[in-house]
């Protein structure tokens, strides 16, 4: 062991990680693959092995998904995007960004708790909407879908096994349901990377944005993402990834997502978020349907319109028994007020979400 006192200050210096340094390898990783696939095959070993499972793991990746994308922005923009890499790690968030310093490559930041809670979220509120009749489906569904909202997406926590087990309990062996969140979930993760790499883009051929109207730029990469997406799902299949057509509305449902989140900090903790330089989720969402409905989209859209009406009757009922259960003071319970004051004062300043 060294003398501390005959150690050079050059020498220890560098223990100081840089900004680039926290961005592209920050966070740590709770991810267990195995763990995963055990508990797909104690509850859905009727549909799958685990063969398949790893192929399917191999096939669908973040990965994989930002190759994809990278491929589109060239395709469609002129742009190479192979400076551009992603951090995929838990830093108890739901935000996705990009860091962009102009001098390492760009980091594309997309949380592990996004990736886990987007699959549990679009799970739930799909169960909840084909046996909204049932009082003990609709019961577990807005419990999970509010623990989602409280526990997980404000608070930051990643679900543990008997979190995941009790969701699995709730829709085994409802292949149909599996398929429609798995397929929304690859499609909100391709607008998400997708909206992260437009920025680069902007950034690339020099858009400039005017202080008095900084929330142009998210306007702008909402609507080169999901050009990207529907040019993806229009093409059917790009290097093995399907993107389903009636998938098409899922990025209306990412936004709908962080809605309910801001939705639940403000009935439960009463917090409010102003963001100068994000437009309104509701101005974002009514530009998606406007680009959608362009003639050069051609897709068949009976099959998402019937599932994102199946949804939005969820989402509003979601919010109807929230604000409900808050004034009869039936969410007392849940509610960590301390935790949520401290989370508040760690975030004064940043973006909720990108």
């Amino acid at each position: 062991m060294q003398d501390k006192e005959n150690i050079e200050p050059c020498e220890i210096k560098y223990a100081v990680p840089s900004y680039y340094d926290i961005y592209k390898s920050g966070g740590s990783t709770l991810k267990d693959d195995q763990r995963g696939m055990r508990l797909m095959l104690d509850y859905f070993s009727e549909y799958f092995t685990e063969e398949q499972l790893q192929a399917n793991m191999q096939r669908y990746n973040l990965e994989n998904m930002l190759a994809i994308v990278k491929d589109y922005f060239l395709k469609e923009y002129g742009y190479v995007a192979t400076n551009i890499e992603l951090n995929n790690r838990y830093q108890r968030t739901i935000n996705s960004y990009i860091y962009n310093d102009e001098k390492n490559p760009a980091v594309v930041h997309i949380d592990e708790l996004l990736e886990s809670t987007m699959m549990a979220f679009l799970l739930a509120m799909f169960k909840w909407s084909k046996d909204f009749d049932n009082l003990e489906v609709y019961g577990n569904c807005y419990l999970y879908v509010l623990f989602l909202m409280n526990d997980v997406s404000i608070l930051g926590e990643m679900q543990g096994e008997d979190a995941n087990r009790e969701l699995l309990e709730m829709v085994a062996d409802d292949l149909q349901i599996l398929q429609l969140a798995e397929d929304c979930y690859w499609t909100v993760l391709a607008f998400s990377l997708a909206h992260e790499v437009a920025h680069a883009y902007l950034a690339n051929i020099g858009k400039k944005y005017t202080r008095e109207h900084p929330e142009k730029e998210e306007f702008d990469a909402d609507e080169i993402a999901y050009h990207i997406v529907l040019k993806i799902i229009m093409d059917k299949e790009a290097r093995g990834i399907v993107l389903e057509p009636y998938t098409y509305l899922a990025p209306m449902m990412y936004m709908d997502f962080f809605d309910m989140v801001y939705y639940t900090d403000r009935i439960l903790y009463k917090t409010f978020f102003y963001n100068d330089t994000h437009p309104a989720l509701k101005k974002r969402k009514s530009r998606l349907f406007a680009i959608v409905d362009r003639d050069e989209y051609i897709l068949d859209t009976r099959e998402g319109n019937y599932l994102y009406r199946g949804f939005n009757e969820v989402y509003k009922e979601y919010k109807i028994q929230t604000v409900l259960k808050m004034e009869k003071g039936k969410l007392t319970k849940i509610l960590r007020t301390k935790q949520r004051e401290e989370l508040k004062e760690m975030m004064k300043g940043e973006e909720y979400n990108d």
